[in-house]
């Protein structure tokens, strides 16, 4: 009896031995076939599971690694953990991928890029029985190593030397090493031209570039990649998850949700904005780089309560400012349009915001798209039953807005020509001329105007909201395509009552 049951418990352990195997082999096939598997894995280790903005960036990782994207940016708050899932968990996956591919990862410093590397390397130590692979033996410097099926890692700095090598994926962590480089237009020139003229040139066909940072300038390395784009050069995917929610989250959290309030939720976040003042927590934490002095309207202005207000119950009238697209066949000039809703005799909020757009159309095809104007003014003018109903547009009188009004007057749609004063003043000058108005609360938002987002140059925001309240003095090459909108119609309704 004791022989058959000491034969029976040698069995069940045999059995739970490899059953226990079998469950741990089809666990590490899943860690070598999946990010999210993989990741789960690593942070397994120190007791953490990944949060929703990780699993959203590991979608996006994924997709990199798919080659559906080529150029991905991920601007998250520092503290969010966005350089251990880039940095640190996808280069051992991605050798599992593509076991005799090259990797570049870089940073601010050599030593920061260092880091990286051996965090890396340790890992991979760690997990071989997971990814299937090791390190060459003979290779394992922090800052160079390979894999023992082929791999090359490479850390250097931004502005470091990296003439030699070849890298399939591009990792540039944190180029930005503190505030006082971030102000220095030397430093940031130098990193924009080791970025095209070094790092790019040593990519292989078809390579990848992930770009993580917070933003601390808008013309800081992800802010030069942005306007570039805009221009038509590489298109990047962006991951753009601020500490605190704005609308059209990509997470769908409400407005003013934590992104991450297992780590640091709203009152440690509020804590941190008062010791790093508006300015700093915006760019960093917030993702909203401000240049220095900030920006010239605040939006808190155009809001009641923080929040955007209803269309307006009743009217005196309403009309619609075009700003054409100087240039005819532009390819980066927009038209652009906003509805208002005018109360003369309310002096608390006499101007409301109804609606805007940016379009890209040429020229010759503007008479062709301006009835969509007119209809809508008809419409609002029932909405917020206006009583003197749509009053028409008001259009830049030169280029081809000039042509614009022409055309309109030909076929007796109601359009006035801003006064030329104006025109002439600057867009500077015209800022100044309405700021008076702006900023004593004259001008609202209403929920539609606020809460719309559309596509225009490869992005899909409020371009109103942005362009509006990231608008400052004496910065060139800004997206202002809707700034003139703006202060034309605060100008033409409230700076000019003989204008009606």
């Amino acid at each position: 009896m004791s022989l058959q049951f000491e034969q029976h418990s040698q069995l069940d352990a045999i059995r739970r031995f490899r059953y226990k195997k079998l469950i741990t082999e089809k666990w590490w096939r899943r860690c070598r076939s999946s990010l999210e598997d993989w990741s789960k894995e690593c942070m397994s280790d120190y007791n953490y599971e990944p949060a929703e903005h990780h699993l959203y960036l590991i979608e996006k990782l994924e997709e990199v690694i798919a080659g559906k994207i080529d150029r991905l940016m991920v601007f998250m708050p520092p503290g969010s953990a966005k350089s251990t899932y880039v940095s640190e968990l996808l280069p051992p996956f991605w050798f599992n991928k593509f076991p005799r591919s090259s990797i570049i990862g870089c940073s601010h410093t050599g030593e920061l890029a260092e880091r990286f590397g051996r965090k890396v390397r340790n890992r991979i130590l760690q997990k071989a029985d997971v990814l299937g692979y090791s390190l060459d033996e003979s290779n394992r410097a922090a800052s160079r190593w390979e894999t023992n099926t082929g791999g090359e890692y490479f850390a250097a700095g931004v502005g470091g030397a990296i003439t030699g090598r070849r890298a399939d994926l591009a990792l540039i962590d944190d180029p930005v090493k503190s505030r006082e480089e971030a102000e220095s237009e030397t430093v940031r020139e130098k990193t924009f031209e080791w970025y095209k003229s070094d790092l790019v040139t040593r990519l292989k066909p078809h390579a990848r570039i992930i770009l993580i940072q917070t933003r601390w300038h808008i013309d800081d390395l992800g802010g030069k990649l942005i306007h570039e784009m805009e221009k038509g050069g590489d298109q990047w995917v962006i991951i753009n998850l601020p500490a605190f929610a704005v609308p059209d989250d990509p997470l769908k959290r409400a407005v003013g949700a934590p992104l991450w309030p297992d780590w640091e939720g709203t009152e440690a976040l509020e804590r941190k904005r008062k010791i790093l003042g508006h300015r700093d927590f915006e760019a960093l934490y917030q993702q909203n780089p401000q240049p220095p002095g900030g920006y010239f309207f605040l939006e808190s202005d155009l809001l009641v309560d923080g929040n955007p207000i209803d269309y307006p119950p009743w009217s005196d009238c309403v009309f619609a400012t075009i700003d054409t697209a100087i240039k005819t066949n532009s390819k980066h000039d927009a038209t652009g349009v906003i509805y208002w809703a005018l109360n003369e005799h309310f002096d608390q909020q006499p101007l409301t915001i109804l609606d805007y757009d940016l379009v890209q159309v040429e020229a010759d095809l503007l008479i062709e798209w301006i009835p969509n104007i007119y209809r809508r003014l008809e419409e609002f003018a029932k909405t917020c039953k206006a009583r003197r109903g749509s009053i028409g547009t008001v259009i830049e009188d030169r280029g081809s807005g000039t042509v614009l009004l022409q055309q309109c007057n030909r076929r007796n749609w109601m359009a006035t020509a801003l006064d030329m004063k104006l025109v002439q003043l600057g867009k500077d000058a015209r800022c100044l001329n309405v700021s008076g108005y702006v900023n004593t609360g004259k001008v609202k938002y209403s929920e539609y105007a606020y809460r719309k987002t559309i596509d225009h140059k490869q992005r899909h925001a409020n371009h109103l909201v942005k362009q509006v309240h990231q608008f400052n003095m004496g910065v060139k090459d800004q997206d202002d395509d809707l700034v003139d909108c703006f202060t034309y119609g605060v100008a033409s309704a409230l700076g000019d009552p003989d204008l009606w």
